[in-house]
């Protein structure tokens, strides 16, 4: 018995144990914290694993961009090497040396070095120069100071080019591109091509080089020909011996060197295919590596931010997330009392879309009234308006086919200058249509007019003038005025012809009577003489009275010789107009 109360005793204690552990309660804002907590420490880790893995890439570019920009400064230097050897290559084959006129090569020589900026010097097999442009003719001349180009030049009979030397007559240090000169199956002299001291480096400089990095250029014997930075103190000077002994192969990648001012830099270098010169790129560690450190600085920085404001951003998510379930059962009573819906912003997403659902089904279905008034009076108004373009449409046509009637000899010659007429005024009712009849642009209106006759793009059309839109009727008249000058100017004028051009160009003068006026002109050139027609058809009439009397305006045609010139004059309030729908109040 007392077994068996002991054991119920137990069992009791237990089961409290278990509500009280099973019944404790946290609050949303630090559910929200853990759930957030563990969410973001994946994350992190992966953050950390893909940094890494930018880290490598960084560095992968970093060397692939070094390989590209060599290679193009390489493609540069050797561009411009080739061209020294072509420009030697050119004057070696002067029939003059052919012949063995020194004299005579001479004077070619100084006028090639005048246009080639450059000197010019012709040497023999044993290195006695024998023509020099640096000094007057007759100057006696000093032994070449570069043999080594100078033989292998003579023992291979191909072009070479050298490395930098002291020049004995001017001075300086410079190098030269040297080509054989052949007479009769062997090299009698060698052509010297001395190019300006600063030739290379001009090149690197308009070789695009990254904020920080440098470039430059060195001969076969280790000596700056060019640097992108502090040239002049360096130029001509000798690399270390180390660092030229680096300088293996065609091609490389120097991960530990140091700059001429002490810095550990990663260098890439190439040798040119045309001389024995090595071209090399380089960056300072401390550039490549900045934008790396900012990044890891950086995105250090942003994870503790991150982690810090998810934690926060939790716990007063749990505290904020109360009043938007608030709100929401204040809308939904509102709406369904058919009552004004108010919803305040808040920080859930979820709450704001359902509220602002609400809000915008009880302003749709306030509105839709509304809206069926406002579209029932605009069908109303498009009625009355298509009817009355439509009329004044029609009126167009009859005019044309009645005055194109009068003008023909023949059913065949009035069919195809009123489908013509007709395609016009087509044209021109296109682009009112495109701008719901709200105006053109005069440039549109001039290229969709000409385009049937010439290209607009085309230097032969010319058109000048500020922007402004055409009313419909204007369109019309100002299009059909148009059609008739290109039409007469294609078969009789300055478009009949190849030469010919014509320009268009417009312009607001006055104010004449307190009223701006447009005026535009069509003006050709280089086309056949002109001469005043004998007999005046339907197209004159548009082009001198139609347009300009529909415009309440003037035209005035002058038969120049040199090609038709048409004026047309009208008020501003003939080719613009505005545009409104009528309201409820109007209908």
């Amino acid at each position: 018995m007392q077994q068996s109360q002991g054991n119920t005793t137990a069992r009791m204690i237990s089961l409290r144990r278990s509500k009280g552990l099973g019944t404790r309660d946290y609050s949303i804002s630090a559910l929200l914290s853990l759930v957030t907590l563990a969410s973001i420490l994946p994350l992190l880790l992966l953050g950390i694993f893909g940094l890494s893995q930018y880290v490598a890439e960084q560095h992968n570019e970093q060397i692939n961009r070094l390989t590209r920009y060599a290679a193009t400064l390489t493609n540069a230097v050797d561009r411009e090497l080739r061209g020294y050897l072509d420009t030697a290559e050119v004057i070696a084959a002067s029939r003059f040396l052919m012949e063995g006129d020194l004299i005579a090569f001479d004077g070619l020589a100084r006028d090639a070095a005048t246009k080639a900026r450059g000197h010019i010097v012709l040497i023999d097999r044993s290195g006695q120069q024998l023509v020099n442009t640096r000094v007057p003719t007759g100057t006696p001349l000093p032994v070449t100071e570069d043999m080594r180009s100078l033989r292998e030049v003579v023992e291979t009979g191909k072009p070479a080019a050298g490395n930098l030397f002291v020049g004995a007559i001017s001075n300086l240090v410079l190098f030269v591109v040297r080509v054989p000169v052949i007479v009769n199956g062997e090299v009698r002299y060698v052509l010297s091509f001395e190019p300006e001291t600063d030739v290379i480096y001009k090149v690197v400089q308009q070789t695009y080089i990254p904020e920080g990095w440098l470039a430059g250029v060195i001969d076969g014997n280790g000596r700056i020909i060019a640097r992108s930075f502090r040239h002049d103190q360096f130029y001509g000077q000798e690399a270390s011996p180390e660092f030229r002994a680096r300088l293996v192969g065609s091609e490389g990648l120097i991960t530990d060197s140091h700059d001429l001012e002490g810095r550990s830099v990663l260098t890439r270098y190439q040798r040119s295919s045309v001389a024995d010169w090595h071209i090399l790129f380089w960056a300072p560690m401390s550039v490549l590596n900045a934008p790396l450190r900012n990044s890891l600085v950086l995105a250090g920085a942003l994870a503790a931010l991150t982690l810090l404001a998810s934690l926060i951003a939790g716990f007063l998510a749990g505290r904020v997330v109360a009043d938007p379930i608030r709100q929401l059962l204040m809308a939904a009573r509102a709406f369904g009392g058919a009552k004004p819906v108010h919803f305040n912003r808040t920080l859930m997403r979820e709450a704001n879309v359902v509220g602002q659902s609400l809000i915008e089904a009880a302003s749709n279905i306030a509105s839709r009234e509304q809206a069926l008034r406002k579209s029932e009076l605009h069908t109303r108004f498009v009625m009355r308006e298509l009817s009355h373009r439509s009329k004044n449409l029609l009126a167009v046509i009859q005019a044309i086919a009645r005055q194109t009637s009068r003008s023909t000899n023949s059913v065949e010659d009035f069919n195809a200058r009123l489908g013509e007429r007709l395609a016009s005024l087509g044209r021109s009712q296109d682009l009112l249509v495109q701008r719901n009849w709200q105006g053109v642009s005069i440039n549109e209106l001039i290229s969709v007019q000409l385009k049937a006759f010439v290209d607009t793009a085309e230097p032969r059309v010319t058109t000048h003038g500020p922007a402004m839109n055409l009313s419909a009727e204007a369109a019309q008249n100002i299009g059909m005025a148009l059609h008739e000058l290109a039409t007469n100017a294609s078969k009789h004028g300055a478009l009949s012809v190849p030469g010919g051009r014509v320009g268009i160009d417009w312009e607001w003068t006055g104010p004449e009577n307190g009223e701006r006026r447009l005026r535009l002109r069509w003006i050709e050139t280089g086309g056949p003489p002109v001469q005043p027609p004998s007999r005046k058809g339907f197209g004159h009439s548009v082009i001198e009275r139609l347009a300009a009397a529909s415009l309440h305006g003037k035209a005035e045609l002058d038969w120049l010789p040199e090609g038709l010139v048409w004026t047309l004059d009208v008020p501003e309030s003939s080719v613009t107009e505005s545009y409104s729908e009528p309201s409820d109040e109007t209908a």
